[in-house]
């Protein structure tokens, strides 16, 4: 299997759901996930509260991942990279990297928990993808 590496704004979301179907679906720890945004630890050490509740619906625990920001050495150690935030807000390591996908997902922040799990289960027929076409 590939090293993934998921990235999105905070890693408090989008990037923690697909980091964690991917490794589900390919029972492995092949894929890292990580924030472009330095968020402080304290108010958001572990993915938020909705996020813990819809992928526990998918039987997956994501209680315990903890929030991390993107690091060039992270970027070294993958295969492929897939942003789920806007290209303008990714550090230019990560751009400047071949490899990199873009994938157009709404962030769910501050929005009502059906809106999760409709972003929670784009991501997972997104990551489904992946892992077929490897």
């Amino acid at each position: 299997m590939k090293k993934i590496l998921f990235i999105c704004a905070g890693n408090v979301a989008r990037s923690q759901m697909a980091e964690a179907f991917y490794n589900y679906f390919t029972d492995s720890l092949d894929a890292i996930s990580a924030g472009v945004l330095d968020f402080t630890p304290a108010k958001y050490g572990h993915p938020i509260p909705e996020v813990v509740e819809v992928m526990q619906e998918e039987g997956i625990d994501v209680s315990q991942k903890k929030v991390k920001t993107v690091t060039a050495g992270m970027v070294k150690t993958v295969d492929d990279i897939y942003v789920l935030c806007p290209e303008e807000k990714v550090p230019e390591f990560v751009t400047d990297r071949g490899s990199v996908i873009y994938w157009e997902i709404k962030d769910p922040f501050d929005s009502s928990t059906e809106n999760f799990r409709m972003i929670r289960d784009v991501i997972k027929e997104k990551v489904k993808k992946i892992i077929i076409f490897q």
